[in-house]
């Protein structure tokens, strides 16, 4: 069975290089939000128990930070194409807060319950997932058309023939005629 196209890694890239693209990832996600709840609120409010603002402020740098390694990952063809600005980024934000305050303040058994009892019907998971989703991806979707305006075409082809596989290229970046 072979890799899906879509999580095919770049081209000339070991499979350490790439561990390693996951681990700036989720040392940035975890700077970030340790690094801005400590010096916004103190780094008690991470803790269990405590309100959920200070949390999402924290989650919103996390995410930022999370997305900019990521996205700086993929201008420089390390990672994957498309797990670098989704699925690596999702990962690492929804795992690397919740880690974190379980390793330092013990698992909240209690809150996890909670939480999954009836997650449709509970507004505020919502507004975790987007406080943790959509500023990144907002940067990310930046940062990567700010390098794209900055490149000339024949620049953006020369990137692509070097970073993505022809596999990947066929399928998802190369344009077809279409005769109508």
């Amino acid at each position: 069975m072979t890799l899906p196209l879509g999580l095919e890694p770049f081209v000339d890239q070991s499979p350490r290089d790439h561990a390693l693209v996951l681990v700036v990832g989720a040392f940035a996600c975890l700077v970030g939000y340790v690094g801005s709840a400590a010096l916004f609120f103190g780094f008690d409010v991470l803790g269990h128990g405590g309100p959920a603002g200070p949390r999402r402020v924290a989650a919103v740098f996390a995410s930022l930070a999370c997305w900019a390694a990521y996205t700086v990952a993929f201008v420089r063809g390390r990672g994957g194409p498309v797990t670098d600005v989704l699925a690596y980024p999702i990962a690492t934000v929804a795992v690397v807060p919740v880690a974190t305050r379980w390793i330092v303040f013990g698992p909240a058994w209690g809150a996890l319950r909670d939480r999954l009892g009836f997650f449709l019907f509970r507004p505020d998971l919502l507004v975790d997932a987007a406080v943790l989703v959509a500023p990144g991806v907002a940067l990310c979707a930046s940062l990567l058309t700010l390098w794209a305006n900055r490149l000339g075409e024949t620049e953006i082809r020369e990137w692509q023939r070097r970073h993505l596989s022809a596999a990947f290229r066929e399928a998802f970046v190369e344009e077809t005629d279409v005769e109508g």
